[in-house]
């Protein structure tokens, strides 16, 4: 009997199709198979080149694509927008397949004094090995951006909100200035997750996660994500292929099934955020607290037109004592966890000097507006007045009330 054939249904809000996904609902199993098999078998020799052809939907061997990675894959693509989406094994693979599958030597990049740690590393790399070029510019000056650009700049790659500062970017004039100038505008959306922000429908081209995040959001597993158009992914899927930093149908499944609460656990932890920030900013062992959320924000009109269900999980301040505040504070928590992640559904602190930003050094973290009393306080799901109950503690313990 031929299967019956299921009309679409109405387009789906972002909570629906984080459960659901964005085809119609089929009878079956409600969870999505792993299917363990390394590799496929086939009937003939062109049954098999018909698979290999098919490229990244295909299921020809693991590193190639794999029918369990596709599930997710299309369920992470539909949560932002996009033609299609690839699993990786990190997110600075993930980042480093859209670098490595659209630069060649002599390529020029334009990024952000803010980006990540892992980020800097990866175009310090390029540079090196591969004879990239880069220049960075402050997130917080997009008026300078333009002087940047030259006629081999092929990517202005950022973030919003930036890590660790939070600096907000108009994602909509930043794909202008991309485009005008001949170059891709690539996004890591990590701190907004897909149902927090869709940076594609401003402009952008490509997005990439690390899925180890709130896309996890239980801080038990290491993966990436690339969203965009067809076509792009197509050539990112081929340096996938090439350099492997393919993740296997168990994680895959993991991250599927985390994708079914993501949007409740991002809703609940950007709440936590933002009363955690509201009342950081008025305490007197704290010298400024940095949220989207709050009104003085210099980004906060920009972020409520851009991100969804909230202003991000992340908090920063800048403890009074500097350093020696900070590294005193981080240490008399007792709820709130001392680790370098972010995103989870428990809360963690950590020091940007000391984790994500250290490779940058001193200069480095001038220039990107971290100074050593940053701390950076990834907020999860626990009850707020636990919550501050702790960072209330610690504070007082570790720090002198600033004049």
């Amino acid at each position: 009997m031929a299967p019956e054939k299921r009309q679409p249904g109405p387009a789906r809000a972002a909570r629906t199709r984080a459960v659901h996904g964005s085809h119609p609902v089929r009878p079956g199993a409600i969870s999505t198979p792993i299917v363990h098999s390394a590799t496929f078998s086939f009937a003939s020799l062109d049954a098999m080149n018909a698979e290999q052809a098919r490229g990244a939907a295909g299921a020809f061997y693991q590193r190639h694509g794999h029918p369990t990675l596709h599930a997710c894959e299309e369920r992470l693509a539909g949560l932002d927008g996009a033609e299609a989406a690839l699993l990786f094994s990190s997110g600075v693979a993930a980042i480093a397949g859209v670098f490595l599958s659209h630069l060649e030597p002599g390529d020029h990049v334009v990024a952000l004094h803010q980006s990540y740690g892992g980020t800097h590393d990866l175009l310090n790399w390029g540079r090196d090995h591969f004879g990239w070029t880069c220049d960075l510019v402050d997130a917080a000056a997009p008026a300078d951006w333009p002087r940047a650009f030259h006629k081999r700049t092929k990517l202005l790659h950022v973030e919003t909100p930036t890590n660790p500062t939070l600096c907000i970017l108009d994602l909509a004039e930043a794909a202008k200035l991309a485009h005008a100038r001949g170059a891709l505008l690539t996004v890591d959306n990590t701190f907004a997750s897909p149902v927090g922000q869709r940076p594609l429908d401003f402009g952008a081209d490509f997005v990439m996660y690390s899925a180890t995040k709130s896309i996890g959001g239980h801080s038990d597993l290491l993966a990436g994500v690339v969203t965009g158009s067809r076509a792009g992914i197509e050539k990112v899927w081929k340096a996938r292929k090439v350099f492997g930093p393919v993740p296997d149908p168990a994680l895959a499944w993991q991250i599927e099934r985390s994708l079914k609460t993501l949007a409740l656990r991002v809703e609940a932890a950007n709440a936590n955020a933002l009363e955690l920030a509201l009342r950081l900013a008025q305490h007197p062992g704290v010298v400024r607290a940095l949220y989207p959320g709050l009104p003085r924000h210099p980004g906060h009109e920009i972020a409520q037109r851009q991100m969804t269900l909230g202003f991000g999980p992340v908090v920063t301040f800048e403890v009074a004592g500097g350093g020696a505040g900070a590294r005193a504070t981080v240490d008399a928590l007792q709820l709130v966890r001392h680790a370098p992640s972010l995103g989870g559904v428990e809360s963690l602190a950590s020091l940007p000097a000391f984790t994500s930003h250290i490779q940058l050094g001193p200069e480095g973290r001038a220039k990107a507006g971290i100074p050593d009393g940053l701390v950076r306080l990834s907020v999860g799901v626990e009850d707020v007045e636990d919550l501050w109950a702790d960072l209330d503690q610690a504070l007082a313990r570790a720090c002198v009330p600033r004049a």
